[in-house]
């Protein structure tokens, strides 16, 4: 497989949902490759940074917004649809 190839799939081999060959052949492309190596180097340190970050608080009344939206009525989805 060429650079171009591999580099798409650095996410999902990251995250152990490759199918096992294709696994394999992204494994061995950056055990020869010191470009995607580096690459995919860079990747996973940016997932190691991203996953130590705290998520911001939400302000209380952003979170009522939220809740109230999401339990307020249906929107009416036969309006509009009935024969003229």
């Amino acid at each position: 497989m060429t650079c171009d190839q591999i580099r798409p799939r650095f996410d999902d081999y990251h995250d152990g949902l490759l199918a096992a060959d294709v696994a394999d052949a992204v494994k061995n492309h950056l055990a020869a490759c010191e470009t995607c190596k580096e690459e995919y180097g860079l990747l996973v340190s940016c997932i190691g940074v991203i996953r130590g970050l705290e998520a911001p608080a939400v302000p209380p009344r952003a979170l009522r917004n939220i809740v109230d939206t999401l339990n307020g009525p249906l929107p009416d989805l036969e309006r509009g649809l009935e024969p003229s």
